[in-house]
């Protein structure tokens, strides 16, 4: 059976993703809902994947056969609007059928609990021993189920656009040259809604057929899978070019220069904006491996950081129990009154009204908050395979290792992070399922980030 993780369940289609071992997922959901007096009312969304409306029917009819009504979309929607509509109608569980920016042989379900969040530990270790114990699996066909008005075809759209716009102080004449590739995802409606409500006359909208193998590939915004869109944007002369993987979470953005920015830049841009020229106040939420440029403006105005575990669900718990403005990692980025998920177009509305207000290019905006943070440091993500991970870990736990530069603080909240005397710093992390490790460093200028990111892989390797 598949596990649930930190995106929820997700496999090969054929393999691990399969009818039966879906159904047995919706099945011990619905043994849930039995067992605690839970509402019997549950929505499903869907994005555009390879038989993905499929699996929709299927979760349909389980739910259904266990007197549950179904609220099902009648189009592909993003993963924010699942979260945001089960907050909304106050349902205890709201299902997503999409394996975000996944290859295309893959898909997967996204379970949301109570006010649209990730489930928690305590669900998510029924989830994970549950359904494989489950021998009897409770359906009426799809068909019947209409007839008996127990599956309703929605439309929340509006609602969820409506509520973006809801997040914005200056939202009046809207003039930037801007691009919005949806990689031929679920985000596509969601962005017409925007804008038609916004009138974005100056908004072009590309990749918006379904192409449900996603040019067999992965619908994943990172800057290598985007350099013919980049250079399409550039060509054209676009003020910025955005992009959202495939169920609308995931963010990449570039600016009239072509430079990519990464999520760390983007919501310190947003934060930044926030506090100074909107008179908002609050926290921001960061998971372990985020830039300190958010540190930075923080302490310029006077607020403070909260640092969780990497997983948005910790990232979540922290929004709520401090109250914060925004929850973020590197990915992508929740904000305050809208949904706790991360959502690409939530981001893509807050970057309008910014080049909007300022009138200037992306790229000037972006300068303007470094100066004021007195911010210039060089970041990088990257992961390889490791064959002696066991070993390595308990290496880093007995030892600090000898690194060119002298370590000043070591933490272990989630992996081994090393501040060095300068003030930059390295984080160790490994995967749960993989022989994998990840580094994450922030150093002073490419040239050292290279230095230090060699030095940690021979480190590693010669444990």
């Amino acid at each position: 059976m598949m596990k649930i993780g930190t995106a929820g369940f997700r496999g090969i289609i054929g393999d691990e993703f399969t009818k039966e071992s879906v159904t047995k997922i919706i099945q011990c959901m619905c043994n849930i809902i039995d067992r605690e007096n839970l509402k019997r009312e549950v929505l499903i969304g869907y994005d555009n994947r390879f038989m993905s409306e499929v699996y929709a029917e299927w979760i349909a009819e389980v739910l259904v056969g266990n007197n549950v009504k179904v609220q099902l979309t009648n189009t592909s929607v993003p993963t924010p609007l699942v979260s945001f509509m089960t907050k909304k109608l106050n349902l205890d569980f709201g299902i997503m059928i999409t394996a975000s920016h996944n290859p295309y042989f893959y898909n997967g379900l996204k379970i949301f609990s109570k006010l649209g969040r990730e489930v928690d530990k305590r669900m998510e270790d029924i989830f994970n021993s549950e359904p494989e114990t489950i021998k009897e699996i409770k359906t009426v066909n799809f068909k019947e189920a209409i007839e008996k008005n127990m599956v309703e075809k929605v439309e929340y759209t509006k609602n969820f656009v409506d509520n973006i716009i809801s997040l914005l102080k200056f939202k009046d004449n809207f003039e930037a040259k801007a691009i919005y590739n949806v990689m031929n995802g679920s985000s596509l409606n969601a962005v017409m809604e925007l804008k038609k409500q916004l009138n974005l006359k100056n908004l072009d909208i590309v990749n918006t057929n379904r192409d449900a193998l996603f040019n067999l590939g992965g619908p994943i915004p990172t800057e290598e899978n985007l350099q013919e869109y980049k250079e399409y944007a550039l060509k054209n002369k676009y003020e910025f070019a955005f992009a959202t993987d495939g169920d609308g979470d995931r963010i990449a953005v570039f600016d009239e220069n072509g430079k990519f920015y990464n999520g760390n830049e983007l919501n310190a841009l947003i934060y930044y904006f926030m506090l100074k020229e909107k008179g908002l106040n609050g926290a921001f939420v960061k998971n372990y491996s985020f830039s300190t440029i958010v540190d930075k403006i923080a302490d310029k105005f006077g607020t403070n950081v909260v640092e969780t575990k990497v997983g948005f669900k910790y990232v979540t718990e922290a929004l709520i129990e401090n109250d914060a403005l925004i929850g973020a990692e590197n990915s992508g980025s929740e904000v305050k009154g809208h949904v706790y998920v991360k959502d690409g177009l939530v981001v893509f509305a807050l970057l309008l009204e910014i080049i909007e207000f300022y009138k200037k290019p992306l790229s000037q905006i972006f300068d303007d908050v470094k100066k004021f943070a007195n911010y210039d440091m060089a970041y990088i993500e990257y992961s390889f395979k490791i064959d002696n991970k066991e070993g390595i870990i308990n290496y880093l736990q007995k030892n600090t290792p000898k690194f060119t530069k002298k370590v000043v603080n070591k933490g272990t909240l989630d992996g081994f992070k090393y501040i060095f005397e300068d003030g930059t710093w390295l984080l160790i992390r490994f995967s749960g399922t993989e022989n994998l490790i990840r580094l994450v460093i922030e150093e002073n200028s490419q040239k050292d980030l290279e230095k230090l990111l060699k030095e940690t892989i021979d480190i590693v390797e010669n444990i």
